[in-house]
């Protein structure tokens, strides 16, 4: 399920717009009886009425000459109007536009309801690969595109998608992005990824957002923009292919690490809350790396200072960021200690 965010004459455009030329002929044929034949307001919206539906009634009262000239013009005017706008809503219900309205609510009920959540804008080729590790994770996840297929493409790959541009703040704030806790820019434009960046940082201070960029040129505008991440697409494709020929056995091993997909174990981060276990121990005391716990492999302060391969009297201080390697079950175990408790 989508929600469009664009301009259309869709079904519902046409009935709101014929709606108040419906209501204005009406209007028009109830004074107009109501002062030729100088009838009561309810006779003469009665008479209106079945006069521009064409029932087959007949005439509340007998009519005057003045008022069946009157009529003939106002069957001329109200029928046309009549028959497009019930046309229209029968088309709204056959057609299915209303069924993908009702869809919509329900997913802008789910959108609502996220919380620390991830938005993509641009569902292509790198943002369908995005997409498809947060799944795998099972992260909440909207999905932002301009292009109407791609939103449905991004439906039927079991995705909440709004169909709209990711510079629109109303589009964004439709993703929840006060919520949440990601955004990442994979368009194929650069400067509709710096709009993005800009609208994302302008509309959540804390969020953290990753964007793409083909133009090497323009990475300082992204980290202008706010992006706290960029990568250049072509640049970090050549580094790949280089590093295939040369390490192929490590970029496998990389890729193995990065998908969390090796049934045994992984690499992940792991934010030190204060209070928790290990805030203010050393490695090697706070429980992180003995009795068959996994590896602490970097340590990185809220500063900026990194430390790679920390060595075991590394003191651990709340807020530090750590990368950990280990089986799925020892992760999880170094999770706990490093949450508060």
């Amino acid at each position: 399920m989508f929600e469009r965010h664009r301009s259309g004459w869709s079904l519902s455009a046409r009935i709101l717009s014929v709606l108040p030329v419906f209501t204005a002929v009406i209007a028009v044929g109830t004074i107009g009886y109501w002062l030729l034949e100088d009838w009561g307001w309810v006779e003469s919206l009665y008479q209106a009425v079945i006069t521009i539906s064409t029932v087959g009634f007949g005439e509340v009262k007998p009519l005057s000459d003045g008022s069946r000239i009157f009529t003939i013009v106002l069957i001329l005017l109200g029928v046309g109007a009549f028959t497009y706008t019930f046309t229209a809503f029968a088309d709204y219900l056959i057609t299915g536009e209303l069924q993908g309205t009702m869809r919509s609510r329900r997913m802008r009920i789910k959108i609502e309801h996220l919380d620390n959540h991830s938005i993509v804008c641009g569902f292509g080729r790198m943002g369908q690969r995005v997409a498809a590790e947060f799944q795998a994770r099972e992260e909440p996840l909207v999905v932002v595109d301009a292009d109407e297929v791609a939103s449905e493409a991004a439906v039927d790959a079991g995705f909440l998608a709004i169909c709209g541009s990711g510079g629109d703040d109303a589009v964004l704030n439709s993703a929840g992005i006060a919520r949440a806790s990601r955004l990442i820019a994979t368009t194929g434009s650069d400067a509709t990824n710096l709009m993005i960046a800009l609208s994302g940082r302008a509309l959540n201070a804390e969020l953290f957002i990753g964007a793409r960029v083909d133009d090497p040129a323009n990475e300082p505008k992204l980290f202008t923009a706010g992006a706290d991440r960029v990568v250049a697409v072509y640049r970090s494709s050549g580094l790949r292919m280089a590093q295939l020929a040369l390490n192929p056995n490590l970029v496998d091993f990389g890729d193995l690490v990065m998908s969390e997909r090796e049934p045994n174990w992984g690499v992940t981060e792991l934010s030190v809350e204060p209070g928790s276990t290990v805030d203010g121990k050393p490695i090697e005391e706070s429980r992180l790396c003995r009795d068959g716990s996994g590896s602490v492999l970097l340590v990185r302060r809220p500063d900026g200072e990194t430390l790679t391969a920390p060595p075991p009297g590394t003191i651990v201080r709340a807020e530090d960021t750590l990368v950990v390697f280990g089986t799925h079950g020892q992760l999880a175990a170094m999770r706990e200690l490093a949450e508060a408790s």
